[in-house]
């Protein structure tokens, strides 16, 4: 955060608010003397004091701080912005300073709250510092990785400086709710309505009553941490008409080469534009792309390869490139009148095959997307298939033996710049993902679903009741043949009992004729016969009725 500030750091130097270790260690490269706003320095004045996130109190810090300066002296503030557009996307209000604006309206419990750029700037003014240099630090103060000047928020007319590529590019390293996509268009809309300053993580001030010296640079860049002989300085500054691009070594003591990889810290002119790279997130991020239109996106920058780096002619796998085009990869592709550039070739390696950096461009490609719609048919997530189908589309297909030497060489190189052990092989590369979208229930499946579940529901229904009818018929037609057995042997009984009483009355007839006639010595007989054959036809009767069932 206070790089852009060392020319002001040279005499006596007082660090106020959040002091650490190596901030101070960072002051006493420069200074001529550091004290704490511990209670060391009161009483003294001195040539410059930071206050870096300057905590709440019911006393007025920057006024305190004011107070300790030399006539002349400097005041470099480095706070939290109350309007910041991350803490909007993703973070509550912090408190910071009292008698400030802030858009929640909501205080610390010390009453203190953050500033914005206009309400930080009257105030310094209104203590009677109005001379300031205003600095701004993406993706914010506690991990600057580029900072932006009030002079690079200027336009310059079209086609010239934008800061918001770098504001853009910071949002993938500080993405607390892992929106970083969304805060990377949001960046790039804020700088293109010209509200990058209000809409800043942070502020950086440097303030005095003595006019500032002038600063022709319009941000600093520090890119990727990476081990000490190749951290770097990246500045861009207006030279009378032009934009330059220098890069200078952040520690100027050890060797520029490592392992066979070399930092070329190379200078070059600012070439304004959008990077190939944006071009693939714009596919991925709607649905239904494919692997064709991959191919077709890659086929642009692999020409550009051919044309800069392989004499225009075709490039086949095993043959050899200049160590030079390492970094000749989509992210650092532009177009520049309608002809290829690739921009900040700052590596050179002493053996570059044309199969490494295929492998590496696509890898490193698709490594860099934080958003994807869903795909066409018939794609994954993986980057193992997808990096293969790529490579099969430019005629150049990858085999096992071919891709693992690939991989392997870019393990070593990432390993050498970053001083770190870096591991890139198939299973990583299987196992690394694009960031695809969950899937969301289709909802005419779901109702395909729900209809299917109910006709089987009424199928089971139907079956049950067919079985229920199938058995009530079954026991109706048993009892319908049980009746029928039943209605026969009565009729049967019926037909006997009527035989039976027919006989009886044609006996009773017979009796009553004999005895009628009064034959003495037959009558007798005949009445005792008589009398017998009703006796048993009346027994017979009896029983016919017990079988039938009634009472006799």
């Amino acid at each position: 955060m206070l790089h852009p500030f060392r020319p002001l750091l040279t005499g006596s130097v007082v660090l106020a608010g959040a002091a650490s270790d190596p901030l101070l260690a960072a002051l006493r490269e420069t200074a001529r003397s550091v004290a704490t706003g511990d209670g060391r320095g009161d009483g003294l004045c001195v040539d410059t004091v930071v206050l870096v996130a300057p905590e709440g109190s019911e006393a007025d810090p920057l006024g305190e701080a004011v107070a300790r300066l030399n006539p002349g002296g400097h005041l470099i503030v480095v706070v939290e912005n109350a309007l910041s557009l991350r803490r909007f996307a993703d973070r509550p209000e912090t408190a910071g300073m009292p008698n400030l604006f802030t858009p929640e309206d909501r205080a610390g419990p010390d009453g203190s709250m953050l500033p914005t750029r206009r309400g930080l700037r009257d105030r310094l003014a209104d203590l009677g510092l109005p001379e300031q240099a205003w600095w701004f630090p993406f993706p914010s103060h506690h991990v600057a990785l580029s900072l932006v000047s009030e002079n690079g928020l200027a336009p310059h007319g079209a086609g010239t400086f934008d800061p918001g590529i770098l504001a853009a590019e910071s949002a993938s390293f500080d993405s607390p709710t892992g929106g970083g996509d969304r805060l990377r268009r949001a960046w790039a809309g804020v700088a293109q309505a010209g509200l990058l300053g209000d809409f800043a993580p942070a502020f950086a001030v440097a303030a005095s009553a003595a006019a500032l010296p002038a600063d022709p640079r319009l941000a600093v860049h520090f890119g990727h941490r990476r081990r000490p002989a190749f951290d770097k300085a990246v500045t861009f500054a207006r030279v009378g008409e032009t934009i330059r691009v220098t890069r200078a070594a952040l520690h100027p003591g050890p060797p520029r080469t490592v392992a066979g990889v070399t930092n070329l810290f190379p200078d070059e002119p600012y070439i304004p534009g959008v990077p190939w790279q944006a071009g693939l997130r714009t596919l991925l991020a709607r649905d239904g792309w494919t692997v064709a239109e991959i191919v077709a996106w890659a086929r642009i920058w692999w020409d550009a390869v051919r044309t800069l780096h392989g004499g225009g002619g075709d490039l086949t796998l095993g043959m050899s490139l200049p160590g030079t085009a390492i970094d000749a990869i989509p992210r650092n592709l532009l177009h520049r009148n309608g002809s290829p550039v690739f921009i900040d070739a700052e590596w050179a390696v002493d053996t570059l095959t044309v199969d490494h950096l295929l492998v590496r461009g696509l890898v490193n490609a698709l490594t860099d997307i934080e958003a994807c719609g869903t795909p066409g048919p018939g794609i994954g997530p993986s980057l193992l298939p997808l990096v293969r189908r790529i490579a099969d589309g430019l005629g150049l297909p990858l085999d096992g033996a071919t891709l693992d030497e690939a991989l392997c060489r870019e393990s070593r190189f990432q390993t050498t710049v970053s001083g770190i052990e870096t591991r890139r092989d198939r299973a990583w590369l299987a196992g690394t993902r694009l960031p695809l979208p969950p899937a969301v229930p289709d909802p005419l499946a779901e109702r395909d679903r729900a209809i299917a579940r109910l006709q089987d529901e009424v199928a089971a229904l139907r079956a049950e009741s067919e079985r229920r009818v199938a058995a009530v018929t079954e026991e109706l037609e048993e009892s319908r043949r049980r009746t029928d057995r039943v209605i026969r042997y009565a009729a049967e009984l019926d037909r006997d009992r009527g035989r039976l009483s027919q006989a009886l009355a044609e006996a009773q007839t017979r009796g009553d004729r004999l005895e009628a006639a009064r034959i003495p010595d037959r009558g007798g007989r005949y009445r005792i016969f008589a009398g017998a054959v009703r006796d048993a036809l009346a027994t017979g009767l009896r029983r016919a009725r017990m079988r039938d069932g009634r009472a006799p």
